[in-house]
């Protein structure tokens, strides 16, 4: 057997289990990523373009902890 990892659209995961299901394959485990959680992740990404770009300045271990 081969394990694969992929990620798809929330909404096409039923169809998707299904079709795996149906070539005899296994659902592992399935995980949903909240919309929340992914908007957080882009403005992470977002803010260390920023960072990299020196369009905007890092925060040092006492401000990231103070922010929390």
């Amino acid at each position: 057997m081969t394990t694969l990892t992929i990620r798809i659209p929330a909404e096409t995961t039923e169809k998707v289990s299904s079709f795996i299901e149906s070539l005899g394959g296994e659902i592992v485990s399935a995980e949903v990523i909240k919309e929340e959680l992914r908007q957080d992740i882009k403005d992470a990404v977002a803010e260390m373009k920023l960072i990299r770009t020196g369009k905007k300045q890092a925060r040092n271990a006492k401000e990231f902890l103070n922010a929390l």
